[in-house]
């Protein structure tokens, strides 16, 4: 049986692939460059080291070259983060001829993975996308400031490094003195300056899905967070599941746009003063929550590996509604710190707690990552 590769396997992204495939009997092999990231401990996966694929991508590919012609079966991966994806890109002809590679050939995915195009894509079907400047020159920098309405975001062109520097997705600045304070930190990332949306992170929408190499959707899922760490410009802590039909359509249409096969997050911010849904940016890989879809019963990685290895593709079921994910650990200390600072109350807190609910990590079927997860929060105190 083909095993499934799950590729940069250091957090909760991974850990709902690992589980989703592991308990349908699916044969897993994690990939990392950490003995200890959790998806590599957990119960169902064979672990593999590999090189990490943001610092050394020409030695990921080679490593992972190498595990393939040592696999019984040619493998299907699975991508987590951007990374992986951009150090694969120029070598696919060679990952090709080991494994299963189920998503779109490098010049559509080297597209997919830069936001300006994306928001091209958005602009040639009408899908709404925050006002956004793209900058090039101090006269650019100046126009935004002008422009458009504060607070701004800077996104930068290539994630990756920036994530790496800044510990966060994107940079905020509230007026032109800090505007160009964060242009003058991030120029090297070749940032675009978008405006807010306003609203909470409850307006942020997901489509999340796998489309095959026609385009065609065999597994959609759509939900929302309830809160990020850090607050409005972070990744999730808390989310739920609630399907919204005319959202995975008009998604869907993006992805039709920008030819994409695979799997992706569609985030989108809806806003209260027009009830329109802004794009937010495409994630085309399997993204952190992954595993709530699989609790609704839309498990795309198993749609997703039975596709790639040629087995009867059938659409999967309607979601169930209703259901909420949490990182708990985060989101409770998170939450305390914010309730003391009057930034959130007991209520919200508990809203978001209401079951069903289950977690990104811990999961008594398989403890092991929890444990390697407390073991890290105790070591950094």
């Amino acid at each position: 049986m083909s095993p499934a590769v799950v590729l940069q396997a250091s957090g909760p992204n991974a850990l709902g692939i690992v589980r989703s495939l592991g308990r349908v009997g699916i044969p897993i092999v994690a990939c990392d460059h950490r003995p200890g990231a959790l998806g590599l401990v957990s119960r169902y996966t064979q672990a593999a080291l590999l090189p990490d694929a943001a610092t050394e991508p020409e030695r990921f590919v080679d490593e992972l070259l190498r595990l393939g012609r040592r696999l019984p079966e040619r493998g299907v991966l699975f991508a987590t983060h951007d990374e992986a994806l951009t150090a694969i890109g120029p070598r696919e002809d060679e990952v090709d001829a080991l494994f299963h590679r189920p998503w779109a050939s490098w010049p559509i995915m080297q597209r997919a993975v830069d936001k300006a195009e994306q928001h091209r894509a958005a602009d040639r079907i009408g899908f709404p996308v925050p006002r956004t400047i793209t900058v090039q020159t101090s006269a650019d920098l100046a126009a935004a400031g002008r422009e458009l309405r504060f607070p701004l975001l800077l996104k930068p062109e290539d994630a990756t490094g920036f994530r790496r520097e800044f510990r966060r997705q994107v940079l905020e600045a509230n007026d032109a003195d800090e505007l160009k304070a964060q242009w003058e930190r991030a120029a090297r990332y070749r940032p675009s300056i978008s405006e807010v949306i306003p609203g909470d992170d409850s307006a942020l929408w997901t489509l999340g899905s796998y489309r095959d190499a026609q385009g065609r959707p065999l597994a959609s899922f759509t939900g929302r967070k309830l809160r990020q760490w850090p607050p409005h410009f972070g990744t999730a802590r808390a989310a739920e599941a609630r399907w919204d039909a005319d959202l995975a359509r008009r998604c869907h249409q993006l992805l039709d746009a920008m030819e994409f096969h695979g799997i992706s997050q569609v985030e989108v911010k809806r806003d209260s003063r027009d009830g329109r849904d802004y794009l937010i940016e495409v994630n085309p890989r399997s993204w952190l929550w992954i595993g709530l879809a699989t609790s609704c019963g839309v498990n795309i990685p198993e749609v997703c590996y039975l596709d790639a290895v040629g087995e009867a593709r059938t659409a999967a079921p309607a979601q169930a509604s209703d259901r909420r994910w949490t990182l708990a650990f985060k989101h409770l200390a998170a939450s305390v710190r914010e309730i003391r600072r009057g930034e959130w109350t007991l209520g919200e807190l508990a809203r978001t707690l209401r079951p069903p609910i289950g977690d990104g990590v811990i999961d008594l079927r398989d403890p092991r990552p929890t444990m390697a997860q407390l073991k890290g929060y105790v070591r950094r105190g």
